[in-house]
């Protein structure tokens, strides 16, 4: 059995979740707004870096999209989640809730 867990590894990367959530939670999101997210486990603010790897490894998968507009003559980029997106967090909060069953935090 060689499973890979892709899909799971990519839920639970840092940062993921928190993109996910705080675009549910609004229109749009700009990469500046997701700069200043706080780790959920840590409460420390994720590098640009990883704020950057994450995007582009959820437009890749779809669960968020990239949209550019023009204001003021410059390049406006955007990001909306998708319905994957929000299927993802809804799969997190099952597997968060049954995991806390399973696993008791001493």
């Amino acid at each position: 059995m060689n499973k890979s867990y892709e899909w799971i590894s990519l839920l639970v990367s840092e940062g993921t979740l928190e993109i996910l959530k705080y675009l549910a939670e609004r229109d749009v999101g700009h990469f500046k707004e997701l700069r200043s997210l706080k780790n959920f486990r840590t409460k420390r603010n994720f590098s640009s870096n990883t704020i950057s790897l994450r995007i582009k490894e959820l437009v890749g998968y779809g669960a968020i999209e990239r949209t550019i507009s023009d204001s003021k003559g410059r390049n406006l980029v955007a990001y909306r989640i998708t319905d994957a997106g929000r299927k993802c967090i809804e799969l997190a909060d099952k597997f968060d809730d049954e995991l806390s069953v399973v696993l008791k935090k001493k």
